[in-house]
């Protein structure tokens, strides 16, 4: 082979330097003169149109979902580190997945294809997955009981629901009679905060379909972020009837028991949903607070020790544990565990609320000041805050702070009985100085 490839590069060469002279042409022949002819003119023939073959939208499924599995997998299995980066990444991939989709719409937009049909709904669980805290393979349906994103909508999730109910709407125009189209767009409207039109479609799925216990489950949901507690537990109680190993409607009866201050009907239920799913990190953790109300600090740290184990990065685990460890007063396990939350959540004035708490347990005036500090630095409306740090000052001497953080306090919240309190004990501790 070596000599090969040695025999074409000389060959090559020896081809570049031939300087052997190219001989002349022949001087041209003379031509007589030719009678003049009368010129046709050529008319252009038109070259034949060749149809493009049509477009299969199924490529473009397959696509989506290969770029929809993949940021899926950076949002799941990514070390917290790179957390930035891989968020980045599979926003960058949902988004593409969109592109793949919205390709297959425009192929024909007012088909009704059973692809198409597969196309909007597809883009709009992704969108949704997008700008949420599930995942894609997670929004199949409703999931637990409270809503993935915390407070309002923003001006991007919000755009993006919208989205997402258009494209369902979409589905709904091609298939009708979908009940699983009209409870994922029950979903969709829920976190979006249109409780009753969320209602009124997963009362649409259970006409259409009386046995999908899905939709019951959703609808239970709903009821559950209304605090209606007995119409959710009836709804949760219909879906677990029609499928007795729900994993899901089992934690959410749980919660709402829970919510209703049943602990005990609570713990049974997050252990039926934990022996149906024994990786149900949500119900570990749940079952953990209610173990917790009960006073019952080793299963709860139990409870807490395993979600962490599902999911080292599950700051809610971290902060519930911290706040067992501090209501045993184990205050430098306490302080480990909130380190460990602000670690993940950096921007959070809770985390280092509950931090202060710890090092004021433990005797740590200065860090219990500064952690105090530093979460009304983060949320100046953080009333628990403003009273805490006051405390400190107070146990300290400082009136004249003291007196500042306590009215900070009432300015926040007027009615605050705690804050009003320490700010009359610390008047009436400085004019006695």
């Amino acid at each position: 082979m070596k000599n090969l490839f040695v025999l074409i590069i000389l060959a090559l060469f020896l081809a570049a330097c031939n300087t052997t002279p190219t001989p002349e042409p022949p001087p041209p022949a003379q031509v007589a003169p030719q009678p003049a002819v009368t010129v046709v003119p050529v008319v252009p023939v038109e070259e034949p149109v060749v149809a493009e073959p049509a477009q299969d939208p199924q490529k473009f499924i397959n696509d989506a979902i290969i770029y929809a599995m993949k940021a899926n997998e950076l949002r799941q299995t990514d070390p917290y580190d790179s957390r930035a980066l891989s968020h980045a990444l599979s926003d960058a991939l949902y988004d593409k997945a969109i592109e793949e989709l919205t390709l297959a719409i425009e192929i024909d937009p007012e088909s009704l294809d059973e692809y198409m049909s597969i196309c909007y709904i597809l883009r709009a669980r992704i969108g949704f997955a997008s700008v949420s805290d599930v995942t894609f393979v997670e929004e199949e349906f409703s999931g637990i009981v409270y809503n993935s994103i915390e407070g309002d909508p923003s001006e991007e999730q919000t755009e993006r629901f919208d989205n997402s109910i258009a494209d369902l709407t979409e589905a709904l125009r091609i298939n009708p009679e979908d009940a699983a189209t009209f409870t994922r767009r029950g979903r969709v409207k829920a976190e979006k905060g249109e409780i009753e039109s969320a209602i009124a479609d997963f009362n649409e799925a259970i006409k259409i379909d009386p046995e999908f216990f899905r939709a019951f489950n959703g609808r239970g949901n709903v009821h559950a972020s209304k605090e209606d507690f007995d119409k959710a537990i009836a709804d949760f109680s219909e879906a677990i009837r029609l499928d007795p190993q729900y994993a899901e409607a089992f934690h959410n009866r749980g919660h709402a028991y829970a919510l209703k201050g049943d602990l005990d009907r609570a713990i049974a239920d997050y252990t039926q949903a934990i022996n149906f799913d024994p990786e149900f990190i949500i119900a570990y953790n749940n079952r953990g607070l209610a173990y917790a109300a009960k006073r019952d600090f080793n299963r709860a740290i139990a409870d807490f020790n395993k979600a962490i184990e599902l999911d080292p990065e599950y700051a809610r685990a971290y902060n519930n544990r911290g706040n067992t460890h501090l209501a045993r007063r184990d205050f430098d396990k306490a302080i480990e565990d909130f380190n460990k939350v602000i670690e993940f959540n950096p921007d959070s004035a809770h985390a280092y609320n509950s931090l202060g708490m710890a090092y004021s347990g433990k005797g740590d005036r200065d860090n219990a000041i500064e952690s105090f500090t530093h979460a009304v630095r983060l949320d100046s409306n953080l009333t628990i805050a403003w009273n805490n740090r006051g405390v400190e000052h107070t146990d300290n001497s400082d009136w004249r702070r003291a007196i500042a953080d306590f009215e900070a306090a009432l300015r926040i919240e007027p009615n605050n009985a705690a804050a009003r309190a320490n700010l009359t004990e610390a008047r009436r501790r400085q004019q006695q100085r």
